[in-house]
């Protein structure tokens, strides 16, 4: 079947014919047009270009009022690592144009020029070319740094300004901070002539600053150690430090070994004293310790036309004294002059004094005699008196002493007297111990026998005892009236405590001035009192009564009073009662009842004082009676033993005075057996 071709088909074929031409004819055409353009491309493959711009905020953009950068350099690396450089035209900018199609990486690198800092993030970028991107356009942006030049000059007025006159000072640190408190920078000041005294720190961008001086010894700041400043864009700020110098207060101290005030060759400056500096109004300017060379520097300030005078004061130590004055002036000092202060101490000194019992009396502290504890002494020069005790090892110690001669006296007790020296005297010199013994020896005197239970015998219980009225030397004869009890009493070193009271009496010679009467009944006790030698006044104490038991008999204690069967009794039986010589009979109260018991009994007889009085009513003397302890000067103790049987009385200790004669004793014993054949007569008849 032959196919038809229509009109619209036909039509179809020549539109997309006329298409293909037109679209020839239009690319030929350009060509043709644009003859030198075409020319141009074919030779240029990439293009780059990068422009250079002021960034005077330091943004990292171009801003309106921020202008483009001519002769600026910058380097272009090819992706074969070749180079090539270009400079910034009047028109801020430079480019690149590669004729091969080198498609890869590459990197733009500015040239920085003195006194710039970029400020779009780095000094070269980076692009990767290819076929679809082919052109690339940088941007550079860059800022100017600012400075901040430091000037330091000595101030010599201390005003804080320079004036004239006041030089510049080369030599001095100082240390840069931004202002997060970093050190950025550091460096001295240097220089000559107008230019001398400067530190210049360069390349900071735009912010707030801080400037430290590092002081050096001998200098005041005038202006402050620290300065801060505000730096603008491409700015030079200029601080300026001022310094003045400082006068030196030198004070030493030193061990005076000799006390003599001065410091002599050997002797030490001492470290770790403490001083105190004051101005000539007594303002505190400050304080210091001594170092290792016992020195400590006060720096003070003195205007350059004027002089001043400083006062230090030493702080005292425990273990010293001072042997120059403690505040001390300064000679007149002047601007950056200086004065010195020389203070000297002595180590104290101190006396150890040793007191001893001197058993044998010779003086000197043999082998096992003892420390006397508690004894005091006095401690003297010129007027100061100092007192103290010593102690359980018979020592004391003055301490504290400046060097001198000192003098100790020793407080005498009326139970001893000293085998040694009294007062001594010594030398103390600063820092030493002198020492000084002390010897004395007890008294030999009359003491009591009382047994342990009493606890009132011996002389470490205080016991009973009475000193011996001492002789006059010149006449030899007793320098006040002694008494004693019945014909004979004997003087020990101490007292013998026995269970019947024989224990300072074993020959039964001494205790004879008390005899008891032969019956204690009916409520009264009798004894007989020989009194020799002058005036006396009689205490007495029978422990007649137990009172733990309500019954007769011995508790081994005295009772002041006690009750029994409804009454009151006392066991001090005489009390101060006023005896001449001679032999009384005395009688005291007794329970009604007492009987068949054993006694201990206490009598102390005392010198009548020539000043004291009688009580005419009681017959008492008035003067301080004797008690069961302690020291009497003058007088007698004497203890007994009593026993009472049911028919007769048992006398451990019979005395009388005066003795009786073998013949007496042979009447008495007649006239007892006479007595006792009557009464068995007598008995026998009544049966």
């Amino acid at each position: 079947m032959k196919r038809e071709v229509s009109f619209f088909s036909a039509r179809s074929l020549l539109t997309k014919l006329f298409g293909v031409a037109l679209a020839a004819a239009f690319l030929f055409g350009t060509l043709w047009v644009s003859p030198v353009q075409a020319e141009t491309d074919s030779g240029s493959c990439i293009t780059i270009k990068v422009y250079k711009f002021e960034d005077k905020n330091g943004n990292g953009v171009k801003d309106v009022n921020e202008n483009y950068l001519s002769g600026w350099q910058f380097t272009l690396t090819k992706p074969n690592n070749t180079t090539e450089m270009k400079s910034t035209g009047s028109q801020g900018y430079a480019t690149f144009t590669i004729s091969s199609c080198a498609y890869g990486t590459y990197t733009l690198t500015e040239t920085l020029q003195n006194g710039w800092y970029n400020t779009t993030g780095s000094l070269s970028q980076q692009k990767e070319i290819s076929a679809n991107d082919k052109n690339w356009t940088a941007h550079f942006g860059n800022a100017k740094y600012s400075t901040i030049k430091v000037r330091k000059f000595e101030d010599k007025n201390g005003n804080g300004n320079k004036d004239s006159g006041e030089g510049w000072l080369n030599g001095w640190s100082f240390t840069l901070y931004n202002s997060n408190g970093d050190s950025i920078g550091s460096g001295s000041t240097s220089g000559s002539g107008s230019s001398a005294g400067t530190l210049t720190f360069g390349n900071l961008t735009s912010g707030t600053y801080t400037v430290t001086e590092t002081l050096q010894m001998g200098y005041l700041s005038t202006t402050g150690l620290s300065q801060s400043i505000a730096l603008g864009y491409d700015k030079t700020e200029e601080i300026k430090f001022g310094n003045a110098k400082l006068a030196e207060i030198c004070v030493y101290k030193f061990e005076d070994l000799d006390g003599d005030g001065v410091k002599d060759d050997g002797e030490v400056f001492l470290p770790g004293w403490t001083f105190d500096l004051y101005d000539s109004q007594d303002n505190l300017l400050g304080s210091g310790i001594t170092n290792a060379n016992g020195k400590v520097s006060f720096w003070v300030f003195v205007p350059y036309d004027q002089t001043k005078t400083f006062k230090a004061v030493e702080i005292p130590q425990d273990s010293h004294y001072a042997t120059t004055p403690t505040e001390q002036t300064t000679t007149p000092v002047g601007y950056g002059g200086w004065a010195e202060l020389f203070f000297g101490n002595a180590p104290y000194g101190e006396i150890l004094v040793s007191k001893f019992e001197d058993l044998d009396g010779d003086g000197m502290r043999d082998w096992g005699e003892p420390p006397i504890p508690d004894w005091g002494f006095d401690l003297s020069q010129s007027e100061s008196i100092i007192g103290s005790s010593t102690n359980l090892d018979g020592e004391l110690i003055f301490g504290e002493l400046t060097s001198g001669t000192y003098t100790v006296t020793e407080q005498m007790s009326e139970d001893y007297y000293p085998t040694t020296p009294n007062p001594q005297s010594t030398s103390v010199a600063p820092g030493q111990q002198a020492e000084l013994t002390f010897g004395n020896r007890r008294y030999e005197m009359d003491y009591g026998d009382l047994p342990d239970e009493y606890g009132l015998t011996l002389f470490s219980e205080d016991g009973a005892r009475h000193r011996p009225i001492p002789l006059c030397l010149a006449s030899e004869v007793p320098c006040g009236e002694d008494v004693w009890l019945g014909e004979v009493k004997d003087d020990e070193y101490d007292g013998a405590p026995h269970s019947a009271a024989f224990g300072d009496d074993p020959t039964n010679n001494d205790e004879d001035g008390v005899v008891r009467g032969l019956s204690w009944g009916g409520g009264m006790g009798v004894i007989t009192v020989t009194v020799s030698g002058g005036s006396a006044c009689l205490m007495g104490w029978v422990d007649y009564f137990d009172e733990a038991n309500n019954d007769f008999g011995i508790d081994h204690q005295f009772s002041e009073s006690f009750t029994y069967n409804s009454s009151t009794y006392t066991e001090k039986v005489i009390n101060n009662l006023y005896l001449g010589p001679g032999t009384h009979p005395i009688t005291f109260d007794l329970p009604p009842d007492f009987a068949n018991t054993s006694v201990f009994a206490r009598f102390r007889l005392s010198p009548l004082d020539p000043d004291s009085t009688i009580d005419e009513e009681t017959g008492q003397c008035n003067q301080p009676a004797a008690d069961l302890t302690g020291l009497v000067i003058g007088g007698e103790v004497e203890d007994y033993y009593w026993q009472f049987g049911p028919t007769a009385v048992e006398m451990k200790k019979l005395g009388a005075a005066p003795q009786q004669s073998s013949a007496g004793f042979g009447l008495v014993a007649v006239g007892l057996a006479v007595s006792l054949t009557a009464l068995w007569v007598g008995r026998r008849r009544k049966k």
